[in-house]
């Protein structure tokens, strides 16, 4: 059945979708583009979820439970975490549109922002498993540097289930890309690769800024 024919003879609930979307990418995307052209909010809560991923091994590295508490460093990560996820999802929507139609492809922005948000939608799982988990073990420490001893399987097994998720992430990005601007995978990793190189010219030109900022 086509995404349009899906959609119109009304389509399953968005879980289907997206649990059918991690063997058959290539069939399920157009679903939800289609979704995607009257329903934004899911899209904005999963890259709100990976961005909340970010913010909470970003507090532990920087030590933000032990600097400031973990009440407040743990609504730093949800506040803090959501907004850079929304933002990292119209500026690589942008970018990888962008990246597209430089290598000869589709660059419809609408979809490519799609091709985020629904790849992200692995980042609400995880979050649901591990921060319950690690707080089982970790209590309050769980943001901060220093934590308590836990089960070597536990942290390996977490550990290994982050990693699984951000290859299956990076696979969807990468097959959502393709279909998203009508490309081969290969040139979808190109596109993306593209767009790094423009995020890591971006971040230097920043920094360059504020180099000089201060230098005058």
């Amino acid at each position: 059945m086509s995404a349009a024919a899906r959609v119109q003879s009304g389509s399953p609930p968005l879980l289907v979708d997206l649990i059918e979307l991690i063997p058959r990418p290539s069939s399920f995307f157009p679903v939800l583009f289609r979704r995607a052209e009257y329903e934004a909010l899911p899209e904005l809560v999963f890259s709100a979820s990976a961005g909340v991923f970010v913010a909470y091994h970003a507090a532990r590295w920087v030590a933000l439970g032990e600097r400031l508490g973990f009440a407040t460093a743990a609504l730093i990560v949800l506040l803090v975490g959501a907004v850079l996820g929304l933002v990292a999802l119209y500026f690589a929507g942008g970018l990888l549109s962008w990246s597209a139609d430089a290598l000869e492809g589709e660059g419809n922005t609408e979809r490519m922002y799609a091709v985020f948000g629904y790849s992200s939608w692995l980042f609400l799982p995880l979050l649901a498993v591990v921060v319950p988990t690690e707080l089982a073990f970790y209590g309050t420490a769980a943001l901060s540097a220093v934590r308590p001893e836990a089960p070597a399987l536990a942290v390996w097994g977490i550990r290994a289930l982050e990693l699984a998720t951000l290859a299956m992430w990076a696979m969807l990005v990468t097959r959502g890309t393709a279909v998203a601007a009508r490309l081969a995978d290969v040139k979808a990793a190109e596109v993306i690769a593209l767009s790094l190189i423009e995020i890591g010219g971006i971040a230097l030109l920043l920094l360059v800024i504020v180099i000089l900022s201060f230098m005058y």
